[in-house]
């Protein structure tokens, strides 16, 4: 049976009773309510009869009254009810009244009790007639009224729903943690812009075959003169000096590719040779080396209980680097086995001249790389002209493209790159890598790294370092990690590389070296 007076109450102060101080609590709403409602010296009505009363509205009218749970409540106050409310939804409140009495509605006031005794009921019979009016002219309303309060109710589980997928899981915040505590990080050192700087250091270096052989130390001191605070800065900041030659010309300006030039030695324009001071080397070499003591010290306390990574993987030692040469249009996947992270970088045809061999588009397309994952995480590098290509070739291997990461590059005076080698229409300063999901691989650590890479360029088509920590923190450091299309550079702990630009191999998984013998002695039959 519903409690008009309790419900009175709820309607007229719904808005002071979930705000500050009360905020909803239980016992301070029934001592509110008593205070009102209820004759002074008459303790028959117990805080127990009170939160039946208030439940007994709420499951009346679904949505009218949203509780939530506060453990604290019963420790700090020792008591047994460990609930408040939420929300008072006063709109389905009224709606209930109007049910219970629907000869009008009656003009409450929050300070009169007289005027709520006269809206309650002079006695259960006469409470039931009521209900029963109520319940026969409600018929007509019904489906109005129904519609009204499933409006209200479907915004309130949308808000709660919105709520629920907007708040980050522990997996996911302990996967953060665990990236920012455990990833060693080389300390930034910051670069000269000085110009007159360049100019003075240029005076001192001997250079050598576009090397830094040696510094007159001996002028230092003039140099000081000359400018105040060059001697600290040489100290502590990297310096680009110019490599000027017999060819160059100032007026030129910089060349476009600076250290990756393929034309040093008869290229006239501008280009730069880094000096670092030998006791800066020092400082971050120490550095370095004490993090790694207390990286080891660390992993071997550290339990990890995020996805990816089993309570135990901090005890584990890193398999050694793995590869093997081969031509990858002719090679059986089945010999490598299953992985959770794949890297491809294929030679595509982007019809420019380049210094390696490249595949068409169709012996990309059929290598069964379908066979490599159950479920996982695959990377595939693509030039502007095979983007869309790229995505159809992840999706004829059954992965969904769930993401693309741009590697924005930067030359040597960490600069972006205005004149690329490639394009046809536009200079390209930007590589594209597709990600692509197969399966539901829960156990993946998601939204630690952006999508965005920016990174200095070095060799002809080698990609950044940076990619193998991004994959190596979705994944896990122990899971079985293979890279496709792989050169010397490539290898590293704990990664599987395959390619025909590698020295011999080396293979270290029993069972993937019986395979591989198998495939030998089958091909060689």
């Amino acid at each position: 049976m519903v409690n008009l007076e309790l419900l009175d109450f709820l309607i007229e102060s719904h808005a002071q009773l979930v705000a500050e101080p009360v905020m909803g609590n239980m016992e301070d709403l029934f001592v509110l309510y008593k205070g009102i409602y209820i004759a002074s010296g008459d303790d028959s009505y117990s805080l127990e009869r009170f939160v039946e009363d208030i439940d007994s509205i709420a499951n009346t009218s679904k949505g009218s009254i949203v509780f939530e749970e506060n453990r604290l409540l019963s420790i700090e106050k020792s008591s047994h009810i460990t609930k408040y409310i939420k929300l008072i939804d006063v709109y389905l409140l009224n709606l209930l009244h109007e049910q219970l009495v629907p000869s009008s509605r009656v003009n409450r006031t929050k300070n009169s009790k007289t005027d709520a005794v006269e809206c309650a009921p002079a006695s259960s019979s006469n409470l039931m007639d009521r209900l029963m009016v109520a319940l026969d002219s409600a018929i007509e309303i019904k489906s109005d009224i129904e519609s009204r309060k499933e409006k209200v109710w479907n915004h309130y589980l949308f808000s709660k729903l919105d709520e629920l997928l907007t708040t980050n899981v522990g997996s996911n915040i302990l996967g953060k943690e665990r990236a920012m505590h455990n990833t060693p990080v080389a300390e930034f050192i910051p670069i000269c812009a000085n110009t007159e700087h360049s100019s003075l250091l240029s005076t001192l270096l001997y250079i050598v075959n576009n090397k830094i052989v040696s510094m007159q130390t001996t002028k230092l001191s003039k140099c000081e003169a000359q400018c105040p605070g060059f001697k600290e800065c040489l100290l502590n900041n990297i310096h680009y000096v110019s490599n000027l030659k017999p060819q160059t010309d100032l007026t030129l300006g910089d060349c476009s590719y600076l250290d990756t030039c393929h034309k040093l030695s008869t290229c006239r324009y501008v280009h730069y040779l880094q000096y670092i001071p030998q006791s800066l080397k020092e400082r971050v070499s120490k550095e370095s080396q004490e993090m790694n003591k207390i990286m080891e010290t660390k992993n071997s306390k550290i339990s990890y209980y995020t996805h990816g990574e089993c309570c135990s993987s901090s005890f584990k030692t890193l398999l050694p680097p793995q590869w093997i040469c081969c031509d990858v249009r002719k090679f059986d996947f089945r010999v490598l086995g299953k992985f959770s992270a794949v890297i491809a970088d294929p030679a595509w045809n982007i019809h420019m001249n380049l210094p390696y061999g490249t595949c068409n588009d169709i012996e990309l397309l059929e290598l069964p790389l379908d066979q490599l994952q159950e479920e996982g995480v695959l990377f595939l590098w693509v030039t502007g002209r095979a983007i869309e290509l790229g995505k159809e070739s992840l999706t004829n291997w059954g992965y969904e493209v769930v993401n693309e990461i741009a590697w924005i590059k930067t030359n040597q005076l960490s600069r972006t790159i205005v004149t690329g080698r490639t394009g046809h229409w536009l200079n390209h300063s930007k590589e594209h890598l597709l990600v692509g999901i197969k399966g539901k691989p829960e156990w993946i650590n998601r939204n630690i790294d952006l999508d965005l890479i920016v990174s200095i360029t070095r060799e002809t088509s080698r990609k950044p370092d940076e990619l193998y920590g991004m994959v190596e923190r979705m994944v896990g450091t122990h899971a079985r990690k293979l890279e496709i299309f792989g050169r010397n550079h490539n290898v590293r702990p704990g990664w599987l590389t395959i390619g025909n630009q590698l020295t011999g191999n080396c293979i270290h998984e029993m069972d993937v070296q019986e395979r591989y013998d198998s495939f030998l002695n089958s091909a060689s039959a």
